[in-house]
C-alpha cells in the first residue's frame, strides 16, 4: 500500500482538520493487488481490493471537510445487497459483496447532494432494484442521470462539485484513460476551493495502467495532494 500527504503552505481550511485528515490516512490499511492485466478473471476478482473500504474513507474525508456536493460519472451496475452493506458497515466477510462500488447509494444515504450519471440504461434498473429491496423510496438528494454521456454532463453542470468521482470507460476500452482526463477537464472549473477527486480501477499497472493513467500526473502538476493509492486513487485540492 502506498499512502502520501503532503500539505502545502497554503491552507484555508483548519489545522485540526490536517490532523484528521492524516490520522485516516495513516491509519488505512487494505490489502492491494495490482494487475499487469486489462482483463481479470475470476481468480483475479477473488484477490482484488474492494472499493467498500475506499468509499467509506472518502465519505470521512468529506465529512471533516465540511464537503456538501457529490457527483459520480459511472453509476452502479449491479444492485446493492444486505451483504454490501454488511461489509461496508463492518469489513467483514469481503466476499459476500460483489465486486461493483454502490457509491450513489452510500453517499446520498450520508446525506450528500448526490449526482450519478451513466450512459448504461441498466443502471437504473439496478437503483430501482436497490431500494425496492430495502423497501426505501429513492431519497430526493439522489439524482439520476441515466442513460447521459458524463463530459457532456459535466460541461453543462451548473453547481460548484465538492466530490468528483471518476469511475466511466472501462479499463481496456478505447481511449479510457484519455476520457478520464477529458472528464476531469470539463469538470474543473466547476470545482469548490476545496475538494476532492476519485479514481476508481487505478489497481492496473500494465503498459496500458488504470483509469487514472493520464489523470494522477495531470493532477499532481496542478498542485494535487495524492492521498491513497490503491484500488482507488484519492486526491485532494486545497484552494
Amino acid at each position: 500500500m502506498f499512502i502520501i500527504i503532503v500539505f502545502s503552505r497554503k491552507k484555508i481550511f483548519p489545522m485540526t482538520d490536517l490532523q484528521k485528515i492524516y490520522h485516516l490516512v495513516s491509519e488505512f490499511k487494505y490489502d492491494i493487488k495490482f494487475f499487469d492485466k486489462t482483463i481479470l478473471n475470476k481468480d483475479d476478482y477473488s484477490l482484488r481490493s474492494k472499493a467498500a473500504p475506499y468509499i467509506k474513507l472518502s465519505l470521512e474525508l468529506a465529512k471533516i471537510l465540511n464537503l456538501k456536493t457529490y457527483v459520480e460519472i459511472g453509476s452502479m451496475r449491479f444492485a446493492v445487497t444486505q451483504k454490501c452493506v454488511d461489509f461496508f458497515n463492518t469489513g467483514l466477510n469481503p466476499h459476500g459483496c460483489c465486486e461493483d462500488g454502490h457509491s450513489c447509494f452510500f453517499w446520498a444515504n450520508e446525506n450528500f447532494e448526490t449526482y450519478t450519471v451513466d450512459i448504461d440504461e441498466n443502471c437504473i434498473t439496478q437503483i430501482v432494484w436497490t431500494y425496492g429491496h430495502f423497501n426505501l423510496n429513492p431519497p430526493k438528494n439522489l439524482h439520476v442521470f441515466v442513460p447521459y454521456d458524463g463530459i457532456k454532463f459535466l460541461s453543462e453542470f451548473n453547481k460548484k462539485i465538492d466530490i468528483l468521482y471518476l469511475d466511466g470507460w472501462d479499463v481496456g476500452t478505447p481511449k479510457y484513460s484519455e476520457k478520464h482526463l477529458e472528464a476531469f477537464n470539463a469538470a474543473e472549473d466547476k470545482l469548490s476551493n476545496v475538494h476532492l477527486i476519485i479514481v476508481d480501477d487505478t489497481d492496473f499497472k500494465g503498459v496500458m495502467g488504470g483509469k487514472d493513467m493520464l489523470l494522477t500526473p495531470h493532477l499532481i502538476n496542478k498542485g494535487y495532494i495524492p492521498l491513497i493509492n490503491g484500488r482507488q486513487r484519492i486526491f485532494l485540492k486545497n484552494g
